[in-house]
């Protein structure tokens, strides 16, 4: 049994877009020069990306509710049941949280969040004492969602090439 195809594509499409996030806002905050353009390219697809992978998380989220997904394997201990459940649920929370950080310090700065130039209501007051606290939260939840990503994926090797439990093949 498989996930259902929208659940499919939006993991996938998900996936891609994290691994550029965490990719893009790494090469913008330590590999390239502060204030460049190169930067600011960089700032604004980083922000479009997150505002486009919240609106991706929201649909997720409403498929789930719409469509519960596939069993486990009954082979799969108890303990590793729990974990799955709890993985899971980080793995909704974390970039909710994540994206949540990013536009609050993009507001509280005294920015505006802009969707590949299209200019978004502000969500946030302005209050900059505040955008290097949300600076910080957003950059280590983003590490801590990298590092459950890595869990997960390690899960999915371990269950597929170890136990022998092809769970992968459900969101293939």
């Amino acid at each position: 049994m498989k996930y259902s195809l929208p659940a499919r594509l939006i993991h996938w499409v998900m996936a891609a877009g994290f691994i550029f996030m965490w990719g893009c806002g790494y090469t913008m905050t330590t590999l390239v020069e502060e204030d460049s353009a190169l930067e600011e390219i960089l700032f604004g697809l980083h922000i479009s990306v997150g505002v486009t992978l919240l609106a991706l998380l929201a649909l997720r989220i409403a498929v789930r509710l719409d469509r519960s997904p596939p069993p486990l394997p009954d082979a799969i201990p108890r303990i590793e049941r729990i974990g799955s459940h709890i993985g899971h649920g980080a793995l909704y929370l974390l970039p909710a949280l994540v994206i949540g950080l990013g536009w609050a310090e993009v507001d509280v700065g005294g920015h505006q969040v802009q969707w590949f130039g299209v200019p978004i209501a502000k969500v946030f007051p302005t209050v900059e004492a505040l955008e290097g606290l949300t600076e910080t939260l957003h950059r280590w939840l983003a590490y801590t969602f990298l590092g459950m990503a890595v869990v997960h994926i390690a899960a999915v090797v371990k269950h597929r090439w170890i136990d022998h439990h092809d769970i992968l093949h459900r969101m293939i």
